[in-house]
């Protein structure tokens, strides 16, 4: 799906990965640290902790955001390497990836707090009751309350040391065929939903059927997925759902972090501290980066063809009846009422609705690169390929498609993969998101297109893309319109 699709080595296997993947060639386990360990003279080694990520190919920004700040704190003494793709495929990653940790395969990880509750450890339930946690305002003011910090305690009855807990996104409701906006449009459809009991719970309360399933699967055959606006995009759900509901904010994701006891144990005070500091004087970033990452998702769902429908004020109140049945179970747990209390309180002193996502007014005016655009690429065209020793293969050669309509860039490869990537042109700067962000300048000159002055933020590995879109000397051309 990126620039190219190359083969690097991991630890005992071969797996094909894309241009845009963020994995690197780790060991899981801690190095062996300097007898000075964090904080000691500047030639100390530094101690690499590895990180589970089951989220995927992408590492959350709001974990990337966490790492920089150990590495900053420790100065250089302490890091977080993460492991991608961890058990990526699987229906539920989440709870396996928390056995892995207590075996040690990998130093350390993070895990949707939802996942808690299938091996009976129920803290984080209120943080996730449907439908309370439903703008970002309110989640600052849970977490700034610290009341996710006081459920964190909970996790050490699953052999792991909790390290701490950042917000995360809100989940909307994806509907594959129609808009689910109320119960009767949730009645009898089967839901995806993320591994969780009491996930399951609430959607089964609203009449839906909850069905355990990859988070990249195929929606065709369900009628619809609760997910996060951001993995909507970067699982490329536009291809089979139409529908997100804008104003139904779900729960949040957040984000726990745990440690294997033995990788904890080889740690100093001092570090232990980082890490846990580190974390907390992250949350208000971590809030910052779920609402950007919204504020992006949505108007690039909108470029792809898909709907952003709003709940009615009826609507609203239908589901929220539909799921008191889950707050009377909830409520029966002393720990859980009380912070149920303590959530609704921030709510009502808040004062804030849902968040709402939505589709802006869309321009009728053509863009300066709109139509189809070609080039071939040959084995000379990637003798300078940006990328580091581990690529061994180059992309496709052969002809090349750009096809630029409607605010969407289509590339096609010689082989007849595509990506769609919604862009946003002002004057001589094109922007393009999709599972990644990256901007560029073009030239035109007569039916002539080239890009430069690559800009691909964190992505380390994305060298593949200043290759397919501008490293060769041929320019893009442009075909004729059919007439």
């Amino acid at each position: 799906m990126g620039g190219a699709t190359v083969k690097r080595q991991k630890p005992g296997t071969w797996a094909a990965v894309t241009a845009i993947v963020l994995a690197v060639l780790i060991s899981t386990g801690c190095s062996t640290p300097s007898p000075d360990r964090a904080g000691g003279h500047a030639g100390a080694e530094a101690t690499v902790l590895t990180l589970a990520n089951p989220g995927g190919a992408i590492e959350p920004p709001q974990l990337v955001a966490w790492a920089k700040r150990v590495d900053q704190m420790a100065k250089g003494t302490l890091r977080i390497k993460f492991l991608d793709e961890w058990r990526e495929g699987e229906a539920r990653p989440e709870a396996a990836t928390l056995s892995d940790i207590r075996k040690g395969k990998a130093d350390m990880a993070w895990v949707g707090a939802r996942a808690f509750d299938r091996i009976g450890i129920t803290d984080f339930q209120a943080l996730l009751a449907p439908m309370l946690v439903d703008s970002y305002e309110l989640e600052t003011k849970v977490f700034e309350a610290g009341i996710p910090a006081k459920m964190l305690g909970g996790v050490r009855k699953a052999g792991v040391v909790g390290i701490g807990v950042l917000p995360g996104p809100l989940t909307r409701l994806v509907g594959t065929r129609e808009p689910l906006v109320n119960p009767a449009a949730l009645k009898g459809k089967r839901i995806v939903s993320q591994d969780s009991a009491l996930m399951d719970e609430s959607l089964r309360a609203l009449g839906a059927t909850p069905v355990l399933a990859a988070a990249d699967v195929d929606l065709s055959s369900f009628g619809g997925m609760q997910m996060q606006l951001g993995t909507v995009v970067g699982r490329h759900h536009d291809r089979d759902a139409r529908y997100v509901t804008g104003n139904v904010d779900l729960w949040p994701r957040p984000l726990v972090v745990v440690m294997g006891k033995a990788a904890h144990d080889r740690l100093s005070a001092q570090q232990r501290a980082v890490l846990a500091r580190a974390l907390e004087q992250t949350i208000t970033q971590a809030v910052d980066v779920s609402r950007a990452e919204d504020r992006e998702s949505a108007p690039t769902l909108c470029r792809l063809g898909m709907k952003l429908p709003a709940a009615s004020s009826a609507d609203l109140k239908a589901l929220e009846t539909a799921v008191k049945p889950v707050y009377a179970r909830l409520h029966k747990d002393e720990h859980t009422r009380d912070w149920l209390d303590q959530i609704r309180y921030l709510k009502e002193t808040t004062g804030a609705g849902p968040d709402t996502a939505s589709c802006p007014a869309k321009s009728t005016a053509a863009g300066p690169l709109e139509g189809t655009w070609t080039r071939t690429m040959a084995d000379g065209d990637w003798r300078h390929w940006p990328g580091d020793e581990t690529w061994t293969e180059h992309p496709a050669n052969g002809t090349w498609i750009l096809n630029l309509e409607n605010g969407v860039l289509t590339k096609t490869d010689p082989d007849g993969q595509t990506e769609r990537w919604p862009y946003q042109t002002f004057r001589d700067r094109i922007h393009l998101a999709g599972l990644f962000t990256f901007n560029a300048t073009f030239r035109l000159d007569g039916g002539q297109l080239t890009f430069d002055n690559f800009d691909f933020g964190d992505c380390t590995d994305c060298g593949g893309y200043a290759v397919t879109f501008g490293g060769s000397k041929q320019p893009w051309i442009k075909m004729a319109a059919a007439r």
